[in-house]
């Protein structure tokens, strides 16, 4: 087994059907399919079950889908970060911020600029919270900013001083004339025939924090567009072609209406985080009583 073979499977899981995974990988049908028997011959037992309009995965399938979902996710992040590393450090009078895709970045990007005006400002933004940590354990930045989903397991911060931000619901986002777009809350229960937008590259676990709580209530999401980012989501959703999660204030989701969840399955939490002797670790501790028009980020 290596990651092509988790790529397959993958492929197979998102796409509904071994024709059209056979087209993407752009193999023969014949040959996926001598490939998947292998592979579930490999793990001891079938991923999918083959029906006339395509296949859904085995509870064993829902696991190694799941599972291999995140080993991928973290190699990637290996390779992004590595690249990251071999780069030449950045110049010593330089203060760098590090986060996901989180509005707190440009929030606090801004505010380290009115405290530090004549400092060289750089910010990073990377696919993970395991990313961003490993930019700040080698001192490439020196404020980092990650999330945290049910479910999904917490960035490691002991090292740190964390400061907690706070906890959001994530939102889920319908067109305006969807069927539940009067409601105020909605559950996941309700959404279980939806077709999905998978949320993106820059998600940082949301996706898997996603897959397991619409498992848990019943149903695997049928997620059937891939990569968008949190504007190209919300177009895709306003033109009524899919649902989708959304981790944003409502006015960088314009054109959809956006839906708490009525139990709270969905949430993220924000941590700022610095190590010892960060240059900015003042700012980090007294943010709020150093900017007097300070506002969390809400989503409408």
């Amino acid at each position: 087994m290596g990651l092509r073979h988790l790529r397959i499977v993958l492929t197979v899981a998102e796409s509904g059907s071994i024709s059209r995974a056979a087209a993407t990988l752009n193999i023969a049908q014949s040959g996926l399919s001598t490939q998947l028997r292998r592979i579930e011959g490999e793990l001891g037992g079938p991923l999918f079950r083959r029906r006339p309009q395509g296949v859904v995965p085995t509870e064993l399938g829902v696991h190694v889908v799941g599972r291999a979902r995140e080993l991928l996710d973290e190699f990637g992040d290996l390779i992004s970060t590595a690249r990251r590393l071999a780069q030449p450090a950045e110049p010593p009078q330089a203060v760098a911020l590090g986060g996901v895709d989180n509005p707190w970045v440009p929030l606090i990007a801004a505010h380290i600029r009115e405290r530090l005006p004549h400092h060289e400002q750089l910010t990073y933004l990377e696919p993970s919270s395991q990313a961003v940590l490993e930019l700040l354990r080698t001192e490439k930045i020196a404020l980092a900013v990650v999330s945290e989903f049910p479910d999904v397991g917490p960035p490691a911060v002991r090292e740190f001083t964390v400061r907690d931000l706070g906890t959001e619901p994530v939102l889920i986002g319908l067109a305006p004339g969807h069927r539940l777009a009067h409601r105020q809350m909605i559950t996941l229960e309700e959404l279980a025939e939806e077709i999905w937008v998978a949320p993106g590259d820059r998600s940082d676990g949301l996706g898997l924090s996603l897959r397991i709580a619409c498992e848990r209530a019943g149903f695997t999401p049928r997620f059937r567009y891939f990569g968008a980012d949190q504007t190209t989501a919300a177009a895709i959703v306003g033109a009524g072609n899919a649902v989708g999660v959304f981790a944003a204030p409502g006015d960088r989701c314009p054109g959809i209406a956006l839906k708490r969840l009525a139990n709270g399955q969905l949430w993220r939490r924000t941590r700022l985080v610095w190590p010892a002797g960060s240059p900015l670790a003042g700012l980090a501790e007294d943010l709020d009583g150093g900017a007097p028009d300070w506002r969390r980020p809400r989503a409408s």
